[in-house]
């Protein structure tokens, strides 16, 4: 299993336990907490960050959420 697939899968597990908003939430935390932490230009970031904030507001699931995140920023996020 990828390191993208343990990300996705640990959320998804989230969603199973509580609710699919608290994992939603929990996406939206992982990322802005990259801010100054990664290899990833803020710029790149902050792009993806509202992304995402649009997806919550137009209330898209987890599953499409997780599908528009890059591979490679999943991949930062694995714990």
């Amino acid at each position: 299993m990828s390191r993208s697939q343990q990300y996705d899968q640990q959320k998804q597990e989230t969603a199973d336990r509580h609710r699919e908003m608290d994992a939603v939430d929990e996406v939206l935390h992982d990322l802005k907490s990259l801010k100054n932490a990664s290899p990833l230009t803020s710029e790149s970031l902050d792009v993806l960050i509202e992304a995402v904030e649009d997806y919550v507001h137009f209330e898209e699931s987890l599953e499409y959420i997780l599908r528009q995140i890059p591979d490679k920023v999943k991949d930062l996020l694995v714990e």
